[in-house]
């Protein structure tokens, strides 16, 4: 009894900047008492708009996860309390899941009232969506040009990407990088969500 008195306490004491703080930090106490507070909000949405629990927690960790992208993109400011913004995220996301089943395309009525959505989440959702279909096609490649584009993205001087592959040829690093790249790009065009 004691104990869930404390944790009742803490849980209250999540405020905004807690939870960002949080969430950026990749704390877990924060992410589990996040959890344990919103998933039950999110978890009656999706169930009372004909989807499941598992379809509940897909949707939670991917809100999650769009946050602390946004938030480590350093740009993130809430002007509302975390509680709507992740519910008002949750709610986007799994009305773009439920509405791209060309299935439900028909039952989309049901989702009007929610038609309004800030652009600024659309905007996290296409981002979140790509992200995923890079990294997706990112692992795919050989090991040696996911190293090769991962230096190339941290802006790590040509010379020194050569040094540590082993190769002394700056041009065959330059040509490396233009072959891994175009083979990432060739990946993620034959992909069937690409145009989407």
């Amino acid at each position: 009894m004691v104990e869930t008195l404390h944790h009742f306490f803490k849980l209250k004491s999540l405020d905004n900047n807690i939870i960002i703080e949080g969430i950026q930090n990749q704390d877990n106490y924060i992410l589990k008492q996040i959890y344990i507070i919103y998933f039950p909000t999110i978890k009656r949405f999706v169930i009372e708009h004909r989807g499941c629990e598992q379809d509940a927690k897909d949707v939670f960790q991917e809100a999650i996860i769009i946050i602390y992208r946004k938030i480590m993109e350093g740009n993130f400011i809430l002007k509302s309390s975390f509680k709507s913004y992740l519910y008002s995220v949750c709610r986007f996301i799994w009305i773009k899941q439920f509405t791209t089943n060309k299935e439900n395309t028909e039952k989309l009525g049901v989702f009007l009232e929610y038609e309004e959505v800030p652009d600024m989440q659309l905007d996290e959702y296409k981002k979140h969506e790509q992200y995923k279909l890079y990294q997706k096609h990112f692992k795919r490649l050989e090991e040696d040009c996911q190293i090769l584009l991962q230096l190339f993205l941290k802006k790590v001087p040509l010379k020194d990407i050569a040094e540590k592959l082993g190769i002394g040829s700056m041009q065959y690093i330059k040509r490396k990088k233009y072959k891994c790249k175009e083979q990432l790009v060739r990946y993620i065009k034959s992909d069937e969500n690409y145009i989407e």
